[in-house]
Protein backbone atom coordinates (compact mmCIF):
# COMPACT_ATOMS: atom_id res chain seq x y z
CA UNK A 1 0.00 0.00 0.00
CA UNK A 2 2.86 2.00 0.95
CA UNK A 3 4.46 1.66 -3.06
CA UNK A 4 0.92 3.15 -4.38
CA UNK A 5 0.92 6.27 -2.53
CA UNK A 6 4.04 6.88 -3.51
CA UNK A 7 4.03 6.19 -7.02
CA UNK A 8 0.60 8.30 -6.84
CA UNK A 9 2.66 11.39 -4.99
CA UNK A 10 5.18 11.04 -8.10
CA UNK A 11 2.65 11.00 -10.64
CA UNK A 12 0.94 14.20 -9.22
CA UNK A 13 3.94 16.07 -8.87
CA UNK A 14 5.50 16.04 -12.37
CA UNK A 15 3.10 18.71 -14.13
CA UNK A 16 3.70 21.00 -10.90
CA UNK A 17 7.37 20.61 -11.67
CA UNK A 18 7.19 21.40 -15.11
CA UNK A 19 4.96 24.43 -14.73
CA UNK A 20 7.43 25.53 -11.95
CA UNK A 21 10.33 25.01 -13.86
CA UNK A 22 8.49 26.65 -17.21
CA UNK A 23 7.96 30.02 -14.99
CA UNK A 24 11.01 30.30 -13.78
CA UNK A 25 12.56 30.04 -17.74
CA UNK A 26 9.84 32.91 -18.58
CA UNK A 27 10.60 34.95 -15.75
CA UNK A 28 14.13 34.85 -16.50
CA UNK A 29 13.42 35.63 -20.16
CA UNK A 30 11.46 38.22 -18.79
CA UNK A 31 13.84 39.96 -17.32
CA UNK A 32 16.55 39.77 -20.20
CA UNK A 33 14.21 40.75 -22.99
CA UNK A 34 13.02 43.81 -21.06
CA UNK A 35 16.61 44.75 -20.19
CA UNK A 36 17.88 44.11 -23.62
CA UNK A 37 14.65 47.11 -24.83
CA UNK A 38 15.50 48.99 -21.86
CA UNK A 39 18.99 49.40 -22.90
CA UNK A 40 20.33 53.24 -22.86
CA UNK A 41 21.37 54.46 -26.30
CA UNK A 42 24.81 55.12 -25.06
CA UNK A 43 25.58 52.04 -23.98
CA UNK A 44 25.20 50.75 -27.32
CA UNK A 45 27.05 53.54 -28.95
CA UNK A 46 29.90 53.01 -26.36
CA UNK A 47 30.14 48.83 -26.01
CA UNK A 48 28.02 47.22 -29.31
CA UNK A 49 28.84 50.02 -32.00
CA UNK A 50 32.53 49.91 -31.78
CA UNK A 51 32.01 45.96 -32.32
CA UNK A 52 29.24 45.62 -35.18
CA UNK A 53 32.06 48.05 -36.58
CA UNK A 54 34.84 46.22 -36.13
CA UNK A 55 33.16 43.71 -37.51
CA UNK A 56 31.74 45.28 -40.86
CA UNK A 57 35.19 46.80 -41.41
CA UNK A 58 36.27 42.70 -42.90
CA UNK A 59 32.80 41.84 -44.72
CA UNK A 60 32.47 45.44 -46.09
CA UNK A 61 30.60 48.58 -45.49
CA UNK A 62 27.75 48.18 -43.13
CA UNK A 63 26.14 51.36 -41.72
CA UNK A 64 24.47 51.04 -38.35
CA UNK A 65 23.06 54.06 -36.19
CA UNK A 66 22.86 53.94 -31.95
CA UNK A 67 19.27 54.56 -33.50
CA UNK A 68 19.03 51.63 -35.72
CA UNK A 69 20.27 49.12 -33.04
CA UNK A 70 17.79 50.86 -30.06
CA UNK A 71 15.24 49.86 -32.36
CA UNK A 72 16.24 46.58 -33.25
CA UNK A 73 16.41 46.03 -29.73
CA UNK A 74 13.10 47.04 -28.93
CA UNK A 75 11.52 45.20 -31.47
CA UNK A 76 13.21 41.69 -30.43
CA UNK A 77 12.86 42.39 -26.62
CA UNK A 78 9.17 42.72 -27.53
CA UNK A 79 8.95 39.94 -29.37
CA UNK A 80 10.96 37.80 -26.53
CA UNK A 81 9.15 39.55 -24.02
CA UNK A 82 5.74 38.09 -25.57
CA UNK A 83 6.71 34.64 -26.28
CA UNK A 84 8.05 34.47 -22.72
CA UNK A 85 4.98 35.77 -21.05
CA UNK A 86 3.35 32.31 -23.21
CA UNK A 87 5.81 30.23 -21.63
CA UNK A 88 5.12 31.87 -18.28
CA UNK A 89 1.31 31.24 -18.75
CA UNK A 90 1.84 27.55 -20.04
CA UNK A 91 3.43 26.90 -16.66
CA UNK A 92 0.43 27.98 -15.06
CA UNK A 93 -1.74 25.65 -16.93
CA UNK A 94 0.83 23.07 -15.84
CA UNK A 95 0.61 23.58 -12.38
CA UNK A 96 -3.24 23.47 -13.06
CA UNK A 97 -2.90 20.19 -14.71
CA UNK A 98 -5.23 22.19 -17.52
CA UNK A 99 -5.13 22.29 -21.03
CA UNK A 100 -2.48 20.18 -21.91
CA UNK A 101 -1.67 21.77 -25.31
CA UNK A 102 -0.62 25.32 -24.18
CA UNK A 103 1.23 24.06 -21.81
CA UNK A 104 2.64 22.47 -24.51
CA UNK A 105 2.87 25.43 -26.56
CA UNK A 106 4.34 27.11 -23.85
CA UNK A 107 7.01 24.55 -23.49
CA UNK A 108 8.23 24.97 -27.14
CA UNK A 109 7.80 28.74 -27.43
CA UNK A 110 9.90 28.59 -24.29
CA UNK A 111 12.74 27.09 -26.40
CA UNK A 112 13.37 30.75 -28.66
CA UNK A 113 12.75 32.81 -25.43
CA UNK A 114 16.94 32.09 -25.13
CA UNK A 115 17.19 33.68 -21.76
CA UNK A 116 20.83 34.69 -19.90
CA UNK A 117 23.45 32.11 -20.92
CA UNK A 118 20.65 29.98 -22.59
CA UNK A 119 19.29 29.07 -19.53
CA UNK A 120 15.78 29.77 -20.40
CA UNK A 121 16.24 27.50 -23.03
CA UNK A 122 17.47 24.29 -20.95
CA UNK A 123 14.75 25.23 -18.53
CA UNK A 124 12.20 24.98 -21.11
CA UNK A 125 13.51 22.17 -22.40
CA UNK A 126 13.06 20.15 -19.25
CA UNK A 127 9.58 21.49 -18.51
CA UNK A 128 8.68 20.21 -22.06
CA UNK A 129 10.27 16.93 -21.41
CA UNK A 130 7.99 16.84 -18.27
CA UNK A 131 4.84 18.45 -20.02
CA UNK A 132 5.14 15.46 -22.76
CA UNK A 133 5.85 12.77 -19.92
CA UNK A 134 2.61 13.36 -17.52
CA UNK A 135 0.16 13.91 -20.53
CA UNK A 136 -1.91 11.75 -19.20
CA UNK A 137 -2.52 13.70 -15.30
CA UNK A 138 -3.72 16.84 -17.70
CA UNK A 139 -7.62 17.19 -17.78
Amino acid sequence: MDESLQQNSSKISIPIIAGIILIISGVLSVLMWIGLASMDVSLIGSTILPEIESISSEYGSIAFSEESIKELFVICGSIGFFISIITILGGIMSIKRQMWRFALAGGILGLFTIGPLFSSSVLSLIGLILVIISKNEFQ
